[in-house]
């Protein structure tokens, strides 16, 4: 628009300096003539390659380049022995590791949807081991005593009902309520009350923060995702945030793909 517009001014421009000067200065204007062509020329040059980069700059806001998920160190032992919540066979090829938070609404989203389709097409059918480790976020008050009453729960092998109480009643969690949870899970209430005092739960909990922590991990949900070899978690990508299925989905298949090679 702008060279368009420069395009029907600059002639009307040249006619006010021709109707405007006397026949003894037309060298003069010839010469005014020229270096204005040339500034005109100029413009429009700078003014090609301001418009070139706009259509670059659009192009990358809408097409931005595929990142690559870091990769890590192996990472041994990664089930502490099996010790730690757990879903799948024990034969699958691949792991996926959540550290995860229950005051954490990305984490409830990515449990309610992309989760429940992992489960059903990888976890189930023994393609995909899954492991829940803890990070509460410091400016989650409850998230910490929410942990240590999942890890209680696991105990008695109810974590994953737990866990799915505590998502879905974030803004009740307390003591009164992990009481009603356990009860309605039928758990051992005096063991359950036991364990939640436990210091031992407790530093399970910070054990899986300080790891979080260690291999860069900021916020929730976040997640380890490799192949395991002789209980090795082999240079594990990390993903951040409630993904899509599909964005696992990808990574698994190139896991697989990769593992046939």
């Amino acid at each position: 628009m702008f060279i368009q517009a420069v395009r029907i001014v600059i002639p009307l421009v040249f006619l006010q300096l021709l109707t405007g000067c006397q026949s003894d200065e037309e060298d003069k204007l010839k010469s005014e003539i020229e270096l204005l062509k040339k500034e005109i020329q100029q413009l429009t040059e700078e003014v090609g390659k301001i418009e070139d980069e706009v259509k670059e700059m659009k192009n990358l806001a809408f097409n931005p380049p595929k990142k690559e998920p870091p990769s890590l160190p192996n990472q041994p032992n990664f089930t502490e022995g099996g010790t730690l919540p757990f879903l799948g066979s024990k034969d699958a090829q691949i792991a996926i590791v959540e550290f995860s938070d229950f005051q954490c609404p990305y984490c409830k989203r990515f449990k309610e949807t992309a989760f429940l389709q992992l489960k059903e097409n990888y976890i189930d059918n023994g393609k995909v081991q899954y492991i829940a480790r803890d990070f509460p976020l410091s400016f989650h008050s409850k998230a910490k005593g929410a942990a240590i009453a999942a890890m209680c729960s696991l105990q008695q092998n109810a974590y994953w009902p737990m866990r799915d109480m505590l998502f879905e009643n974030m803004k009740n969690l307390g003591n009164e309520f992990y009481q009603q949870a356990a009860s309605d899970l039928s758990l051992n209430i005096d063991d359950f009350n036991k364990c939640l005092i436990d210091k031992s739960i407790e530093s399970k909990v910070e054990r899986d923060l300080t790891l979080g922590r260690s291999l860069g991990i900021r916020g929730t949900p976040s997640f380890l995702i490799g192949r395991i070899e002789n209980d090795q978690l082999i240079e594990p990508q990390i993903v951040v945030g409630a993904q899509r299925y599909e964005v696992f989905e990808s990574i698994f298949d190139q896991l697989a793909n990769d593992d046939k090679k």
